[in-house]
């Protein structure tokens, strides 16, 4: 990295965040503390309002902004792929159109012509129910989140015919597999766990506010192995529809025998049996004991 872009990263870092070290910067960009010494004094002279505190860092003087920062062609591409992607799901649609038109305006016109025609050539086909932003749930989670507000929620255990009621300390959201979760400490359980949004009855924001614990490094919860065995072919088609508890593959001429780890056989055993009779699991034996159950009483109900 010239130095030039090395002083715009500095920058970049500094208004990101609120205070950084020389040695962190020295390490970052893999140069002496001395050289951050004298990048520092070069963007001083610049005028940029550097405040060096000793034995603390450095850090921007409250109130100072980078111009608008011009985009590369790839960056600007990114841009219009998520505002369009965004778009596509159904959420925001208004708002990312009129993000892109102010994108437009701000970029030279090779380079906004450039990224809307990459932008042109690509379709996003989502789901809009599942990634849905505007969930009143996940709307009231952000919050609490961000606010660290304790939540009451009455939810559907995974494999259980029951609700329970639970406060939960919200930690962060995720989206995979088509689904939302929360991450959070259960009052109830005594330990930090995941929450699917789409088995929560209700939810309610407390008043009271939660200090994010520092969890002990307790023992990786118990998995259970599960070895499929199937031919090449169809492993194929089973790679293209993996499962999310995938591990590995092993091969030999004739079969290809595929792992995966899950904390419970249910969180599996459906999707195997979706694939019938083209694969045979092999471990564990009380996995093979439910599938041939499942399929006995399947076999009832269409004779």
């Amino acid at each position: 990295m010239n130095r030039i872009d090395r002083l715009f990263n500095i920058l970049l870092t500094l208004q990101t965040r609120r205070r950084v070290q020389a040695i962190d910067l020295a390490r970052t960009f893999e140069i002496s503390e001395r050289t951050i010494y004298r990048d520092m004094a070069a963007l001083i002279q610049m005028g940029i309002p550097i405040m060096s505190l000793p034995g603390q860092g450095y850090e921007l003087m409250e109130g100072f902004y980078l111009p608008p920062l011009v985009f590369t062609p790839d960056e600007a591409s990114a841009l219009y792929l998520g505002a369009t992607m965004l778009a596509a799901s159904g959420n925001y649609v208004e708002e990312a159109y009129r993000a892109l038109e102010k994108i437009t305006v701000a970029l030279p016109p090779r380079q906004s012509e450039l990224a809307r025609q990459r932008a042109d050539i690509i379709r996003f086909v989502i789901p809009r129910g599942n990634f849905d932003l505007e969930n009143p749930y996940l709307t009231r989670l952000q919050q609490a989140i961000l606010e660290k507000r304790v939540v009451f929620i009455r939810y559907y255990g995974f494999n259980r015919q029951e609700w329970t009621e639970r406060e939960v300390e919200p930690y962060f959201l995720t989206f995979g597999e088509g689904v939302w979760y929360f991450d959070g400490y259960c009052r109830l359980r005594h330990d930090q766990r995941a929450f699917r949004l789409d088995r929560i009855e209700s939810l309610y924001m407390r008043d009271e506010v939660f200090v994010e614990r520092r969890l002990s490094s307790d023992p990786q919860k118990p998995v259970v192995e599960v070895r499929v065995r199937c031919s090449h072919e169809m492993a194929r088609w089973m790679r293209e529809r993996q499962h999310y508890a995938f591990q590995q593959e092993q091969q030999d001429e004739e079969w290809v025998i595929m792992t995966y780890q899950v904390e419970q056989l249910a969180e599996i055993k459906n999707w195997l049996m979706g694939w019938g009779t083209a694969i045979e699991v092999l471990t564990p034996p009380e996995l093979r004991v439910q599938i041939r159950d499942e399929a006995i009483q399947l076999a009832k109900l269409l004779t």
